[in-house]
This record gives structure tokens, C-alpha cells and sequence, in this order.
């Protein structure tokens, strides 16, 4: 795939994890021994590890409803579990249930170097063409695609350029209206704000979460912002994952620079 271009570079990227996932029609045939063959697959990817986790109820996005909620899709078999399929060097994950595959990119290591949207993307998309291959040799239904998913999980620090709530408005964008001396956020402890934004051209929704939450590996205090674009072209052409994901993480990055204040971005971030 070609490179984006005009991609936002940091020197510290605040990007913890980022999802790319697929939500397709059930394989109904697929049983849990198939994941047994997946995973020896995979295996020769360098995916060595293997753990099981509830399944995710499948979603979709209608632009048509006027409630934001996606509509929830039941399917006529019993569920079985999502399994993650680990790499040796743990910062990938491949997630598969019978409805659903998922690519996760997660930072581990303090240090570690966010690689880029189209590094990410080029790795989900061999992955996610492997499966459909392994799919289809095992003879248990084709991967019909019915929506596309990406998320970007990113993390602020306590002490990376604020101390307490009373600071969220030197964060946000939205919160920067009110004087620090008499900020309505004096006192609080915690944030959840969630908000979502219909896009057309893409046929789906940006959701946008923010939250004061501890972080589990380490348990310091984080201001976490997630956000996750959900749709499906409606155009059939070629290419059509490319482009989608590719605009999806242009919307992102058009609500990630509206969102974040510029100190933020240039002084803890910086941003180049």
C-alpha cells in the first residue's frame, strides 16, 4: 500500500495500543478444534502463545437510526471463545472468533517506538489475508466482511503536563474555557466523557472516550483517550480495505489535533 502521507510525528507519541479489526458474517462452521489448525498457522508467524478470553458481541454501526447505539447481532449458534494468539515478542496479538478478526498493536516497553499507522496496517492486512486463506483451505465458510474497526488507545501520564483534574482544561481542548483559580474541575477526581460523531463518507461512527483511570501494569494515574472509528464502505471497488482504513485514520487524526491543546502536543509530546 502506498505510505500516508502528512502523518503527525512525535518524539514521545502518546499511542499505548492501537485495534484493526474485522467483524464479518458467523462461520457457523467453524468449531474449536479449526482454531487448533489456525494456530499452528500462525505459529510460523512467530504467534507462540495462546490465551482464551470471553467472546465480543458482534455491533454494527447505522447511520440510518437516530439512536447512536450500534445494533447488537445475534447469531443462531452458541458463542465459543475469542483466543488470542500472542507473539514471542508480546506487542502483537491476533484475536479470532468465529465472527471476528483482530490485529492489536500495544506499546510494552517505555521506550518502545510506535511504528507508524501504515507499518501497523501493512502487518494487519497480510495477517487478516492469511486467515482468509486458512478459512478457506479448511473448508468452513468464506469471510464475508461486514464492518471495519480501528482504534487508537492513547495515555497521558500524571506528571506529563498535569498533576491533578484541576488541570484537564490544560489537556483538552474543550475543558480550557474556565480560569485555573476558579476551573469548574477544581476538586474532582474523576473524568469519563463520552461522545460520538456520525461520518458519512465512511459509512460509520468516531466514537471519543476520555477517562481518569490507574493503569493496571504499573497502577499510575493516566488521563486515557480512545477513539474508534466503526463502519463499512458502500461502495464495492478495489482496494476498499485500504481506503477505509486509511481514511478512518485520517478522521482520527483530524479529532486527535482538535482535541488535545497545543502545549500538550508540542511540549510533552513533541510534536515535530
Amino acid at each position: 500500500m502506498e505510505s500516508v502521507h502528512n502523518e503527525l510525528e512525535f518524539a514521545r507519541p502518546p499511542v499505548d495500543e492501537v485495534v484493526l479489526s474485522v467483524l464479518f458474517k458467523s462461520l457457523d462452521m467453524l468449531l474449536a478444534p479449526h482454531l487448533g489448525t489456525i494456530w499452528q498457522e500462525f505459529k510460523k508467524e512467530g504467534f507462540l502463545e495462546v490465551v482464551e478470553q470471553p467472546p465480543v458481541m458482534p455491533t454494527i454501526e447505522n447511520l440510518s437510526r437516530s439512536n447512536q447505539d450500534p445494533e447488537l447481532q445475534l447469531s443462531n449458534v452458541p458463542n465459543f471463545s475469542r483466543i488470542w494468539f500472542i507473539h514471542e515478542q508480546q506487542y502483537h496479538i491476533i484475536q479470532v472468533q468465529r465472527d471476528r478478526f483482530t490485529f492489536n498493536w500495544r506499546k510494552i516497553e517505555p521506550d518502545q517506538k510506535y511504528p507508524g499507522f501504515t507499518a501497523i496496517f501493512e502487518r494487519f492486512a497480510k495477517l487478516y489475508s492469511r486467515f482468509q486463506e486458512i478459512v478457506r483451505s479448511m473448508e468452513v465458510g468464506e469471510v464475508v466482511p461486514l464492518q471495519y474497526e480501528l482504534t487508537y488507545i492513547d495515555q497521558l501520564l500524571r506528571g506529563d503536563g498535569w498533576n491533578t483534574l484541576n488541570d484537564v482544561g490544560e489537556v483538552y481542548k474543550l475543558f480550557n474555557k474556565s480560569e485555573p483559580s476558579s476551573s469548574f474541575w477544581s476538586g474532582a477526581e474523576s473524568v469519563i466523557l463520552r461522545t460520538s460523531f456520525p461520518i458519512e463518507d465512511l459509512n460509520g461512527r468516531l466514537h471519543l472516550a476520555v477517562s481518569h483511570r490507574v493503569r493496571v501494569s504499573d497502577q499510575k494515574q493516566t488521563l486515557q483517550t480512545d477513539f474508534t472509528m466503526r463502519g463499512f464502505p458502500q461502495a464495492a471497488e478495489d482496494n476498499v480495505m485500504i481506503t477505509w482504513f486509511t481514511s478512518a485514520h485520517g478522521c482520527i487524526r483530524g479529532k486527535f489535533t482538535g482535541l488535545f491543546t497545543e502545549d500538550i502536543q508540542t511540549r510533552t509530546w513533541g510534536r515535530k
